[in-house]
């Protein structure tokens, strides 16, 4: 662990950041490291590297989709600030949603968080519509997050932001790229929503003050720094702060699966990350008036201000902090080929997660008519056979982690023919979500035996139409609803 910066720094509350390395995660360390420690969790090693000299921080590398890793990574802290959003990739092939990933990684902090005895969470979540749904998926997806956070032991207080502005964010460099590279631009219908954004100081403003105010702990609450706007409007703004020109033709649709493409390229943002905010800005989202943000409505900085701390002397957006070891992960990640695959399936009315994954070995040997055979061994061992023979596809062992659970049953992938070995193995996971009327089955960190383009062209495809013959299977023996 670095040296630490103040003589009484054993003194000071503990702080397990999800999400640390970010533009939002690397802001609210610097403004709150003289009253809290920091432990972060990454599941870069490169990023932990990077950031080995930080002072009051240890950061820990921990698979945050790996429960009895995080628990680990938890246990002496004091709070939790949790701000992961999962639209990057997290492996070479991904077959899943973010909301689904998004899904697990909440369930896994939260559970971790109650066993590791943290004594409040906060969560970054996003502005929502004053009307009723349906929402975007992103938006759902935050609600989502939200609920699950709330299902345990655990005070959460939940911030809901809009744009997020300051050096090194994202919101910035799009609509600054945006405006330099294009002085005429065809405008979709969905930039005249009005959305309220604000400075990232306020945002470490309302951290710091749900941290130490117990009468804010454990709410709900809206933050809105600048004045409510429409995209369009803050294209203009922005364009008028840069001195240069811009005209705008408008159009009466939204167009989302083309504007992904075009802002992506042009605002120099990834299509993982602009697609699920593009869809949000169908809705209005003004932040509603409430207890926090009137204690901080006199310190709000306006966008002009925000503006010019966030771009350097030639008017150029200050990069993220998170860019400089993403390239270096990109090529780890390609260079392990590891596969991870999430599918969210119907919950059976009174199953548990030990009888889905029982379920699942005896479908797959009704399914293919015996070319596959799932033979159970010692231990609860799953052997998934080649036509009944010794030829084993892949085994199954179970790990102790989650033995005897009625909500989460997990297998280590621990061999056969279609599995390289890598440590850690990769994982097979069963995990009910009853409030949510769904289970979701998932696999971590898989290692196929074949070569890669030969696997992402047949075996994966496979697997995936498997899962959703399976979950077809559970919806017709009755959901939970």
């Amino acid at each position: 662990m670095p040296e630490l910066d103040t003589d009484n720094n054993d003194t000071k509350a503990i702080i397990a950041v999800a999400g640390a390395s970010g533009f939002v995660g690397s802001h609210l360390r610097e403004h709150l490291q003289s009253d809290y420690r920091f432990r972060a969790l990454t599941r870069s090693t490169s990023v932990a590297k990077s950031h080995a000299n930080d002072l009051n921080t240890e950061w820990k590398c921990c698979d945050l989709y790996s429960l009895p890793k995080v628990t680990e990574a938890l246990i002496g802290c004091d709070y939790g600030i949790y701000l992961v959003h999962s639209m990057a990739p997290s492996s070479r092939l991904v077959q899943s949603s973010f909301e689904d990933t998004d899904l697990i990684l909440a369930d896994n902090f939260i559970r971790a968080a109650e066993a590791a005895g943290l004594k409040h969470v906060i969560y970054l979540s996003g502005l929502m519509p004053s009307e009723e749904g349906p929402f975007s998926p992103h938006l759902s997806s935050r609600l989502e997050v939200e609920n699950v956070l709330r299902s345990r032991s655990v005070q959460i207080t939940v911030l809901r932001a809009g744009l997020i502005f300051g050096p090194g964010g994202s919101s910035f460099s799009l609509l600054i790229n945006l405006v330099r590279r294009l002085p005429v631009m065809v405008l979709p219908a969905w930039v005249r929503s009005k959305t309220h954004s604000i400075d990232i100081t306020n945002v470490c403003q309302a951290f710091e003050l749900c941290l130490k105010d117990n009468e804010l702990q454990g709410a709900t609450y809206d933050l809105g720094g600048h004045a409510p706007m429409t995209y369009s409007d803050m294209i203009r703004r922005t364009a008028r702060l840069l001195e240069r020109p811009a005209f705008f033709i408008y159009f009466p649709l939204n167009f989302f699966s083309f504007s992904k493409h075009w802002v992506s390229i042009l605002g120099g943002v990834p299509p993982a990350l602009v697609g699920p905010l593009l869809e949000s800005l169908q809705h209005d989202l003004e932040a509603r008036p409430n207890a926090l943000m009137d204690k901080i409505k006199n310190q709000c900085i306006c966008f002009e201000d925000s503006f010019k701390k966030s771009v350097d002397v030639a008017g150029l957006p200050k990069p993220n902090p998170r860019l400089r070891t993403q390239l270096k992960d990109h090529r780890i990640m390609k260079q392990a080929c590891l596969v991870r695959s999430v599918q969210r399936m119907p919950l059976p009315k009174g199953w548990n997660a030990q009888q889905i994954a029982t379920e699942y070995g005896d479908w797959l040997s009704r399914r293919f008519g015996g070319l596959i055979v799932a033979a159970r061994g010692q231990e609860g061992a799953i052997f998934l056979t080649l036509l009944g023979g010794r030829t084993v596809l892949l085994e199954l062992t179970p790990t102790p982690y989650s033995l005897g659970g009625k909500r989460r049953c997990a297998f280590y992938i621990s061999g056969g023919v279609l599995s390289r070995k890598v440590d850690p193995p990769g994982r097979l996971e069963f995990r009910l979500f009853p409030k949510q009327n769904c289970l979701v089955a998932s696999i971590h960190g898989f290692a196929p035996t074949l070569p890669w383009w030969v696997y992402a062209l047949t075996q994966a495809k496979l697997h995936l139409r498997v899962m959703r013959a399976f979950a077809r299977h559970l919806s017709s023996l009755g959901t939970s609803t």
